[in-house]
């Protein structure tokens, strides 16, 4: 049963255009576009800053389809219910027209205008103390550089630094009249602009063991993240093992407590749900026998006899459940974790094996590994050399985290999308949706291939 950790949270009833405009870049953009007038004083501040996390929970991102993608684009997943958006992404073929790469591209822009309204007006508010402001601003930080690396890693070459295909950046709000003259910026300075961000964020962000709201520990674990994507692994190491030396912080003993525990002992980051505020999860993994997502036989039985984590998915009629998010459709108030401490552990795993080794790199995977399946370790005989460490990490990692947006960007990062889903090399990262390059009248340039 789920153990769970009731909250209130008074919020001034201030509406913010952040979470319904209609986005950066956008063929339908109206009069919803946020404007530098949204943000006046501590109220409208506040709401802006609430207005993030609650886009992060949408339908297009945290609370639905995002969490789902990488597992259907891996094979993790599969589209049981016949809806073309989730199809697409499950062939690991997907047009430029497809209704989630056109929900989640202006879902993402939406979070960055709304954060940039924020981090240019808030500095001009009056009667706002300091300590309020710096986390308003570590939360729009924070927000704005998660946002850019979600659409980095999946429109954008995030694992060739030299590219010049990353994605369209901007600090400035923009409205109508600018949406459409930003073109792409080069990996190199996406990746740039995300660190800003992230370390701004954890410079901000107020010092504590929360698990709901961001702390500069979240940042930080974003930060280990983004370095691992960028190959650097004296940093990745680094900012692994602030968390992993933070005492806030400890691998749950039992795998499944990360799901049925709220706020747990391992959380860094987690969305937190409710009855009246629900995420969509549990509504397209359960719903029906012919549910929206559902677990392929592959993956069903790429875990060993024992492995715990296994108990968070159920075979029924031959249909395989993810269980993360609740085992009904009405189990809308399950969380979403976002940041574990596990990650950590297996991205110094992997900054070691690229610097010292593989054999001095299987403690820390070992340390995620055996708690699931104790008494079965990684022997240094399975990883004699890096290409068989990656193998066998690839695997960890697989299992460790399915249906958590994580096999298919580690598939693209690793260089084995394509094998393993047996696409084109240009597929291994998503078209920018048409509308964008033709609204923008060619600025924003379509990715090679499509």
């Amino acid at each position: 049963m789920k153990t769970k950790t009731i909250r209130y949270i008074l919020l001034s009833a201030v509406a913010f255009l952040g979470a319904a405009c209609s986005g950066f870049l956008d063929v339908e953009l109206d009069d919803e576009i946020i404007t530098s007038e949204a943000i006046v004083n501590k109220e409208t501040a506040e709401a802006a800053a609430i207005g993030l996390y609650n886009s992060f929970q949408g339908f297009n991102l945290y609370g639905g389809d995002f969490v789902l993608v990488a597992d259907l684009l891996g094979g993790n997943a599969i589209a049981t219910g016949f809806r073309q958006r989730y199809e697409d992404l499950a062939n690991a073929r997907v047009p430029t027209t497809n209704p989630y790469i056109e929900d989640v591209w202006v879902s993402l822009y939406n979070i960055i205008n709304s954060a940039n309204n924020i981090l240019v007006n808030i500095q001009d508010i009056d009667g706002i103390s300091d300590e309020d402001r710096s986390r308003i601003e570590g939360t729009a930080y924070y927000f704005r550089g998660s946002a850019y690396f979600d659409l980095l890693r999946q429109f954008g070459e995030f694992f060739e630094e030299s590219s010049a295909f990353g994605v369209p950046v901007f600090t400035e709000v923009l409205d109508r009249s600018t949406a459409t003259s930003v073109g792409r910026a080069t990996v190199a300075a996406t990746y740039n602009r995300i660190v800003e961000d992230l370390d701004n964020a954890a410079k901000a962000l107020p010092d504590s063991d929360e698990r709901f709201f961001l702390t500069p520990a979240a940042a930080r674990a974003l930060l280990a993240r983004v370095y691992l994507y960028r190959k650097d692994w004296a940093n990745a190491r680094a900012f692994a093992e602030l968390l992993i030396n933070d005492g806030d912080y400890a691998l749950n003993a039992n795998y499944n407590d990360n799901f049925e525990t709220e706020g747990s002992a391992e959380s860094i980051f987690e969305l937190q749900f409710t009855q009246q505020d629900g995420q969509d999860l549990s509504n397209l993994l359960m719903l029906s026998a012919a549910n929206e997502v559902s677990g392929s036989t592959e993956l069903w039985n790429a875990f060993a006899d024992g492995d715990a984590r296994k108990e968070q998915f159920l075979r029924r009629f031959g249909v395989v459940r993810c269980t993360k998010y609740g085992e009904l459709a009405t189990d809308i108030d399950y969380n979403v974790p976002v940041l574990r401490l596990a990650e950590m552990y297996l991205i110094r795993s992997e900054a070691i094996a690229n610097t010292e080794g593989p054999a001095a790199a299987l403690a820390d995977l070992n340390a995620v590994r055996t708690r699931s399946l104790p008494g079965s370790p990684v022997t240094e005989a399975e990883a004699p050399n890096l290409e068989a460490y990656y193998d066998v990490l690839l695997r960890e990692r697989r299992l460790e985290y399915a249906f958590e947006a994580h096999y298919w960007f580690d598939l693209a990062r690793l260089g084995r999308a394509t094998q393993v889903r047996q696409v084109e090399d240009y597929r291994v990262i998503l078209p920018v949706p048409a509308r964008e390059v033709q609204v923008s009248n060619g600025v924003v340039v379509q990715n090679p291939g499509y």
